[in-house]
């Protein structure tokens, strides 16, 4: 019996606490990027995103070429921070092609914590707590 070959993920989610150096605030990051280098430019990663009471969505809409273009390799990037969530959030990734996956994050201002993983793995998701500074 032959395994299927294992689908590595084409997208990574990295959510982290932040805090606003400029206006006080805690902000929750999300950043979603391609797990594809790029090496003529950094692309940026074209996505309609929506927070709708406890349930966030990202729908993948592509990539669109970098608003400054100077030479650089690196991953497709979208990045949105929220403020002041709280609770438990299901965070909804759609793809190119249609496809769904979800997972469950336990939001603080100081902490994320992953409860459930995405079920389809075209996307990986990581939880950083070490809270970044933003300026």
């Amino acid at each position: 019996m032959t395994n299927p070959k294992k689908q590595s993920p084409e997208y990574r989610l990295l959510i982290a606490p932040q805090f606003s150096e400029i206006d006080q605030t805690n902000k929750t990051l999300f950043l979603l990027e391609t797990t594809r280098l790029f090496t003529n430019f950094t692309y940026e990663l074209s996505v309609e995103e929506h927070l709708d009471g406890k349930v966030i969505r990202f729908n993948i809409l592509g990539i669109r070429p970098p608003q400054l273009s100077l030479p650089a390799i690196g991953p497709a990037r979208f990045t949105r921070e929220y403020e002041n969530l709280r609770g438990i959030f299901e965070v909804v990734i759609q793809g190119l092609d249609g496809s769904l996956t979800s997972c469950s994050v336990q939001i603080q201002p100081k902490r994320v914590k992953l409860l459930k993983s995405p079920s389809k793995k075209f996307v990986d998701v990581i939880v950083n707590n070490k809270i970044r500074t933003a300026n």
